[in-house]
């Protein structure tokens, strides 16, 4: 389980996560992480939270989020949010790396599927692929189906 301050590092994507209140802190209301997206370009794949609003606000950089079709540059002091089941992707947009606060609301179990999705990720790169295996993923978000989903279907 993790706590505040625990770090966590996708070596595919070059995302670093620190957890700075857990759900455990917050009776499960909240998880508030920093994370930083070293690398720009690099999206998020598009998906929703059935259950849960994500909230980012950028720390420093620059950083994009699509949110039910909307696009939406931001800098520092700029903020951002997908309410419960809107389909949402987000990336660092500038030059530099990005330093972003995201916070889930409730908290669920995102802890946990964060350190099993880097967990996949590490494990892809160690063997020398550049993704987790796509069975292991499906498996992963059918195991956090209120957490994740993919993007809604449009019409």
């Amino acid at each position: 389980m993790a706590r505040a301050g625990d770090q966590l590092v996708n070596s595919i994507s070059g995302e670093r996560i620190v957890f700075r209140r857990t759900a455990g802190d917050t009776a499960g209301e909240l998880l508030e992480m920093d994370a930083h997206w070293a690398r720009p370009g690099r999206r998020t794949p598009e998906h929703r939270h059935p259950c849960m609003e994500e909230r980012w606000e950028v720390i420093a950089g620059c950083a994009c989020f699509r949110v039910g079709g909307v696009e939406q540059m931001s800098g520092p002091g700029d903020t951002a949010v997908a309410l419960p089941g809107v389909t949402h992707e987000a990336w660092n947009s500038g030059e530099e790396p990005a330093h972003v606060r995201i916070q889930m609301r409730p908290a669920l179990r995102w802890e946990l599927f964060v350190e099993r999705l880097f967990a996949l990720a590490n494990d892809a790169h160690a063997r020398g692929c550049d993704a987790p295996e796509l069975e292991s993923l499906l498996a992963l978000m059918r195991e956090f189906p209120s957490e994740i989903a993919g993007p809604a279907p449009t019409r």
